[in-house]
């Protein structure tokens, strides 16, 4: 048997976001910056939490130290006003918070006294207690971005400056990790955009928000486009670079179903919708062969798994099966259980995966299944494009409702079995093939 798929062992979704360059500079000796034991912070010390903030701070600064004179020509000035590892319930609060609500779950960098704050007490621990140790850095990297913003005196929308804090965030995590600061191996990687998606605005949020942080599709992409690509792609982000998808609900009626259909819908549904896109796409990609429908869909009781081939697929939770040209997924466990934590948009997304892998097959494409399966997720990316697009009026009726592009990449990041990750893709590439989907098309997948 051939079937290309996801196993369901070990299934689990985590439901938890001008003018001129710069002038040659002789840049702060790195020697000159505190080591982590230099590093003095208002709270204790000695809890788990803080000490991952100490040496995040002592390397930040470091970092920025290094960085910043390459990227705006002036030396960096260290946070020089303090670091307060609050407990909200003891009632002593740091600068620039007028009440315990104004620290209690949050993390902040304030420019008037050049401080960095966080809640020792839940927010952090909560946080390590559910994505681990390394997104403890991360919130600690995503408040040095605003440092370095109040530094190069950077305007924009909120929105913008989020973005862009996050996406210094992913350049400080990528030096993090090659320099072995952290040991970070795939799936910690997974588990802090995981804790990165915890952070999101609440759907329907509107970008122009004064509190407006980003769509978890926003704040991923941008720490992604930091951590692949470095500081320098961050410096020139602005309130129309990158794109900002948060998206408002379509109308009362899908705001009170909080933008999901019924699972029915769903897979009763959308599998047509995704026919419908690849009678449109295919012929576009392989000069003008058309599309040919998948010629059957196989939902079914795991208890009872449909044979593909000469061999029974028991163990998948979605798969391709490629010799009898089926996509068949578990409609009793996996995939409601899917729905059912990870919204209707984690479903539909799941199951336009395979539709990619179906017309790879069509294609003969000959890549292995690593390659297959990324691509796969890019197309899925694609789908939702022309979804969100709405290119497709004549013959298609589904758009995207807030929260959507959330729980697609939730699903991508944690719907997978035990060794899924050598055969398609630790969570971090699969989120990113479909990004590029997303924001380049069908034919964007062809190149990965």
């Amino acid at each position: 048997m051939r079937t290309k798929g996801l196993a369901l062992a070990a299934l689990a979704i985590v439901l938890a976001a001008c003018g001129g360059g710069p002038k040659p500079v002789v840049p702060t000796p790195t020697s000159q910056v505190a080591k982590a034991d230099d590093i003095k912070i208002t709270g204790d010390a000695s809890t788990p939490v803080n000490k991952l903030a100490v040496t995040a701070i002592a390397d930040l600064q470091k970092y920025w130290a290094d960085e910043y004179p390459k990227l705006y020509g002036s030396d960096y000035k260290p946070v020089a006003g303090g670091f307060f590892a609050v407990v909200p319930s003891a009632g002593k609060l740091p600068p620039c918070a007028e009440s315990a609500s104004d620290i209690s779950g949050n993390a902040f960098y304030c420019s008037t006294k050049d401080v960095v704050a966080w809640d020792s007490e839940k927010l952090l621990p909560e946080l390590q207690s559910k994505f681990g140790d390394f997104v403890i850095p991360i919130v600690l990297a995503h408040e040095w971005g605003h440092a370095v913003q109040a530094r190069a005196k950077f305007e924009g929308l909120t929105v913008t400056k989020e973005l862009q804090a996050d996406c210094f965030a992913g350049g400080w995590a990528k030096h993090a990790k090659d320099a072995g600061l952290y040991k970070v191996n795939a799936a910690q990687m997974d588990n802090a955009l995981a804790g990165i998606l915890e952070l999101r605005d609440s759907p329907g949020t509107s970008a122009v928000d004064p509190s407006a942080h980003g769509s978890g599709f926003d704040r991923v992409s941008a720490f992604q486009d930091g951590y692949d690509n470095g500081p320098k792609a961050c410096k020139d982000y602005n309130d129309t670079n990158p794109v900002v998808v948060e998206l408002p609900f379509q109308n009362a009626e899908d705001e009170a179903a909080g933008g999901d259909m019924p699972y029915d819908s769903i897979v009763n549904n959308v599998p047509y919708d995704i026919e419908d896109y690849w009678a449109h796409v295919y012929p576009e990609l392989t000069g003008g062969e058309a599309w040919v429908p998948v010629k059957g869909l196989e939902p079914f009781d795991p208890s009872k798994p449909p044979m593909c081939g000469n061999n029974r697929a028991d163990g998948y939770a979605l798969f391709y099966c490629v010799p009898d040209d089926y996509i068949g997924w578990d409609n009793v466990d996996a995939m409601p259980t899917v729905y059912r934590k990870g919204g209707d948009f984690a479903v539909a997304t799941l199951i336009a995966t395979q539709f990619g892998l179906a017309a790879m097959t069509r294609a003969n494409d000959k890549a292995d299944d690593k390659v297959q399966s990324l691509r796969g997720d890019c197309f899925a990316g694609a789908y939702t494009a022309s979804v969100l697009l709405q290119n497709r009026k004549d013959t298609s009726t589904f758009g995207i409702s807030p929260g959507d592009l959330d729980e697609a990449i939730t699903a991508l990041l944690v719907f997978r079995g035990d060794g899924d990750v050598e055969r398609q893709g630790a969570g971090y590439e699969r989120i990113k093939h479909y990004r590029n989907g997303v924001l380049n098309g069908a034919e964007a997948c062809l190149k990965d």
